[in-house]
């Protein structure tokens, strides 16, 4: 189990612990501003969870749901728009909202998210179902302290990847193959994935993280996946209003149901896919 602080202020953090594990911060505004550039630079070694405000902000890991900010009701949608994206998305709601929350996506259709839960009793115990537990609550100067899983799906690198989980099973989900693609020349290609079906069926595209900072990005297209009947099984993410297609860092695609697919991609350097199921 982990660490993680929060807080509307960076700074405030570092009153706590000057070298965290974890953090977490805002990336969108409604009424205060989100984290800078330099906020999120104060914590160059931590895990950094990326949290939005608004449903209708196509980027973070994690939809904040409590008052002033998303409602339950409009949390299925932004999960689902997360997914159509290309993330494994969570969402916060305190404990009492849980149930609501909860009730929301099973009126939508939608399956359930990974959730982070608030609860101010001191215990770090995280209840049944969640990856994390928010149970200290604006301690001053002004954050907060969650416990978390050791591997949060969406943010933390995959199962048996460099610099993430030594286990190779985690929350359902097993890392089945990794392959590197080094591409021809600069022009739109396509590969295509052996896939193991069943719910939990996800691709990882892993561009490579070049020295000082520099990115090599990977600009993923149409992924056509197909299921045991031959069918197409959707989950196109080209196909999604807005979808940016260049990756500055490693996306999650998810292929409920899909045996195999075809990636268009176009890079300038090798990269790395992982196959999960």
């Amino acid at each position: 189990m982990r660490t993680m602080y929060d807080a509307v202020t960076a700074d405030n953090i570092l009153a706590a612990n000057p070298r965290p594990q974890m953090v977490a911060g805002y990336v969108d505004k409604i009424k205060l501003e989100p984290w800078s550039g330099g906020d999120w630079a104060l914590f160059p070694d931590a895990v950094k969870v990326q949290i939005v405000k608004k449903a209708t902000t196509n980027a973070g890991h994690v939809l904040d749901v409590e008052p002033g900010d998303a409602t339950p009701s409009e949390a299925p949608g932004w999960v689902k728009m997360r997914r159509a994206a290309g993330a494994d998305p969570t969402v916060y709601c305190n404990a009492s909202t849980w149930p609501t929350v909860r009730a929301a996506f099973q009126a939508a259709g939608v399956a359930e998210p990974h959730w982070w839960i608030a609860h101010y009793d001191g215990d770090p115990t995280i209840p049944a179902g969640a990856v994390a537990k928010q149970y200290r609550g604006d301690v001053a100067p002004g954050y907060d302290v969650s416990s978390v899983v050791d591997y949060w799906p969406g943010v933390d690198p995959a199962p048996g990847a460099p610099g993430g989980s030594a286990a190779q099973t985690t929350q359902g989900v097993e890392l089945m193959e990794r392959i590197t693609v080094t591409p021809k020349d600069k022009g739109s290609h396509a590969v295509r994935l052996y896939l193991p079906g069943g719910p939990n069926c996800r691709v990882v595209v892993r561009p490579r993280l070049a020295q000082k900072d520099a990115k090599s990005p990977v600009w993923i297209g149409h992924i056509f996946a197909w299921g045991d009947d031959g069918a197409g099984v959707g989950h196109d993410p080209a196909t999604v209003p807005g979808y940016d297609d260049r990756l500055d860092n490693h996306r999650t695609y998810l292929l409920p149901g899909a045996l195999w697919c075809d990636l268009n991609y176009s890079s300038a350097d090798p990269f790395e896919i992982d196959i999960l199921g």
